[in-house]
């Protein structure tokens, strides 16, 4: 994050900012049972993903192209989809776990993007074209909904466990329907696989076309351990999916294998970037010349 031009690093600073007084007000909501925070917290959630959103921008105008060519762009863009999705369903629940989940989720992201926070790089020929920019945004909007439905997997076992200690007044006009927090979690992973189901496919066609451009031939792209991920949590999210309509799986089993394939989302994201040394990725590595280098 130190490495970040000094508007930026503002404009980053900002987000954690807002992250940590969110947080806070959200566990005081929980503590008093006051729904009259919320409000509150909607409007940090807007400011949160709009200093997002300036910062993209400044992003796409420094790299002269659409701003997800790096882990630090998607992980933005992650933060402004589950920050919209918060606020477009934030009119139609109002129980204080709800919220308060979403700003922490919120804030969670937040500061793994600061693990991630570099310099914009510059990006290679293959991400401006239409399969890059229709691959890098179906597959955020995957793990955005799939993020999401593992938050309410957690509201869900919460809520499951309380229920069998008959411990009611936690949750009495404080926590969704046990039914309604199914069905949001049913909604986020039927939503992430339509959209991971898309950005596969349009992945597949970025290497065919690309390869080359990339740096990367076909083989070396299915072996790179976030794509390993990626197919992995798609292969569980279809068996999920596929099990539960034949086999009737219960919303207990549903919730835990959502919160594994929301682990290794996540992962794909931060830790191959991290960890694994993941070469996907549509900017230009140190040592990798441009096709406009290699031309010349």
């Amino acid at each position: 994050m130190l490495e970040l031009v000094p508007l930026e690093k503002l404009l980053f600073l900002g987000i954690l900012f807002l992250s940590v007084i969110s947080s806070i007000l959200a566990y005081v909501q929980i503590v008093k049972e006051d729904v009259r925070f919320r409000h509150s917290l909607v409007a940090f959630a807007l400011l949160q993903i709009t200093l997002a959103v300036v910062l993209l921008i400044f992003r796409s105008h420094a790299i002269q192209a659409f701003p997800m060519t790096g882990v630090f762009e998607s992980m933005l863009v992650l933060m402004v989809l589950i920050g919209i999705t918060f606020l477009f369903l934030s009119a139609f629940i109002q129980q204080i776990w709800f919220s308060s989940v979403m700003v922490w989720v919120l804030s969670v992201l937040a500061l793994l993007s600061a693990l991630v926070a570099k310099p914009a790089a510059a990006p290679q020929e293959a991400a401006r074209t239409p399969w890059a920019v229709a691959h890098a945004l179906s597959m955020s909007l995957a793990g955005a909904m799939i993020i999401f439905a593992g938050a309410m997997s957690i509201l869900f076992l919460w809520s499951r466990r309380c229920l069998k200690k008959n411990q009611f007044v936690k949750l009495f006009g404080t926590m969704p329907t046990l039914e309604k927090l199914q069905a949001l979690n049913l909604l986020g992973l039927r939503l992430g696989f339509v959209a991971m189901t898309f950005g596969l496919v349009s992945g597949i066609g970025l290497v065919a076309i690309s390869s080359q451009e990339l740096g990367l031939p076909p083989a070396d792209w299915l072996t790179d351990s976030k794509i390993v991920l990626v197919a992995v949590s798609w292969t569980l999210l279809l068996c999920i999916l596929l099990l539960r309509r034949v086999f009737a799986f219960s919303g207990k089993a549903v919730a835990q294998a959502t919160l594994v394939i929301c682990f290794l989302i996540l992962f794909a994201f931060i830790g191959s970037e991290k960890f694994c040394k993941s070469g996907h990725g549509l900017i230009n590595q140190p040592g990798r010349p441009s096709s406009s280098s290699q031309a010349l």
